[in-house]
């Protein structure tokens, strides 16, 4: 195992204090089995860490784009999340540290973990759809071509699938029929389904005698992962009490033939209403003032991931939104806190003697600019020196605002970087890119004329 796996792993108490073990886009997310063997201190001190979220109900070690490799060194070499280890754990310790958790807690860590196998198929299919937009806004491709009609249908494909995606990945979570799952959600997704209709969501068929409101759920992410929550307990229940030679036949039949009158009785309308919910939540929050919502968005973005927990409005506000309308002036606004953060460090670069503290503010920056996370430059920067962090949300607020001035959208999931700007692409596009600026050379002011005590050094650069 490389040195900083073997590190972080000895200085979490080892594999024995290991619960469960996860990451997303920048971090490892690991649960304990007790707290008071990790040794905290000692893991921010770690070149390669970042930094550590803290408050022993959430724990998480900031490594930055490498963390796929760190967490890969530590599983395959260990015995850390295999079906024997949770097997034994499950039982006692784990309830026990889940109850030690709060609900948003445990609610944002099960989310993460089951939007993290997606998240390349959105920026990937984002960035096409990105260039397909400004091509015709170039007048290089034809609106309405036949390329646009099948680069448009390439780049959108992820969106009309998304629930059957999304139920996938949740039975995967839960360790229970990923087929089963896709099959139940693909049953409520048929022509013939949506249909029923007529044009007229909400619209109360029969079935069975019992009325059922029929809605598209295509492109919604709550039906999905309650549908699955609830397959994954009546499945596991069918394995205990079903002959083990009836499982491949007895369970998919069961299943399915419960699951879809569940899903479109009671799963199904009750997912889509909060949905519905929080949709004209974001609705009203947007018609205020566009200019007031972009310059809290921007300015609270950083704040919101300092604390890991902006993974709540991606999924539960921004992807659906852009998965029922095409797009998001809040992914727009979220964009300004990147760039925020960027202008802070290049402030540090500029002003610092450190040759350490200026390396890492080149690295910090070339990992917004070139891929869209900003973590580095937050616990990096920000966290230990307080100024450029504050300076950096300002400069956020201050593009917010502008963006939200000229109604800017963004037109699909993406972190905020150079290589992303395409999935801007449209009318507002110019707009946007002058909301980065603002958020960038904002940040970069802001921290010089703030300043900041360059005794609190910069403790290590992430490892490439």
């Amino acid at each position: 195992m490389n040195s900083l796996g073997k590190k972080i792993l000895d200085l979490m108490g080892g594999e024995n204090n290991i619960i469960k073990l996860t990451y997303c886009a920048t971090r490892l997310r690991p649960t304990f089995k007790s707290y008071d063997l990790v040794k905290v201190d000692e893991i921010k001190k770690l070149d390669g860490v970042v930094g550590v979220v803290d408050d022993k109900n959430r724990f998480q070690i900031i490594i930055g784009t490498n963390v796929e490799s760190i967490y890969n060194q530590i599983i395959d070499n260990s015995n850390i999340n295999s079906e024997k280890k949770v097997d034994i754990l499950i039982e006692d310790d784990f309830k026990l540290e889940e109850s030690k958790q709060g609900i948003l807690d445990r609610f944002i860590s099960f989310v993460v973990s089951v939007f993290r196998p997606l998240l390349p198929l959105f920026a990937g299919s984002g960035l096409i759809r990105g260039f397909t937009i400004l091509a015709i806004e170039l007048g290089i491709l034809e609106r309405g071509s036949t390329t646009d009609i099948i680069l448009t249908a390439a780049a959108t494909s992820v969106f009309s699938i998304l629930s059957i995606l999304v139920a996938m990945s949740t039975a995967k979570q839960l360790k229970c029929s990923m087929p089963i799952a896709a099959a139940v959600m693909a049953a409520v997704s048929m022509p013939g389904f949506l249909n029923l209709m007529n044009g007229n969501p909400g619209t109360v068929v029969s079935l069975f005698s019992l009325p059922v409101p029929v809605f598209e759920y295509s492109g919604q992410v709550i039906p999905p992962i309650l549908l699955v929550f609830v397959q994954s307990k009546i499945e596991n229940k069918l394995k205990k009490v079903l002959p083990s030679s009836l499982h491949l036949v007895a369970i998919p039949t069961i299943l399915i033939i419960t699951m879809i009158p569940l899903l479109t009785v009671v799963i199904g309308p009750v997912g889509n209403y909060i949905s519905i919910g929080i949709a004209k939540f974001v609705e009203v929050i947007t018609s205020w003032n566009n200019i007031i919502t972009g310059a809290i968005v921007g300015g609270i973005w950083n704040i919101l991931i300092m604390f890991g927990v902006h993974w709540a409005p991606n999924t539960t506000v921004i992807i659906p939104q852009i998965s029922t309308t095409g797009s998001s002036p809040l992914i727009a606004y979220g964009a300004t806190a990147n760039f925020g953060m960027a202008g802070a460090a290049f402030a540090i670069f500029l002003k610092s003697k450190d040759k350490k503290l200026k390396n890492f503010s080149v690295s910090s920056i070339m990992s917004v600019f070139l891929s869209g996370i900003v973590e580095p430059a937050i616990y990096g920067l920000g966290v230990p020196f307080k100024t450029p962090l504050i300076a950096g949300c300002l400069g956020a607020a201050m593009g917010g605002a502008f963006m939200g001035a000229f109604n800017v959208v963004g037109y699909a999931f993406v972190f905020g970087g150079l290589t992303t700007i395409p999935a801007f692409a449209g009318s507002t596009l110019w707009a946007y890119c002058v909301g980065l600026a603002i958020a960038f050379f904002g940040g970069m002011i802001l921290t010089l004329l703030l300043g900041w005590k360059e005794e609190n050094k910069v403790k290590g650069e992430i490892d490439e």
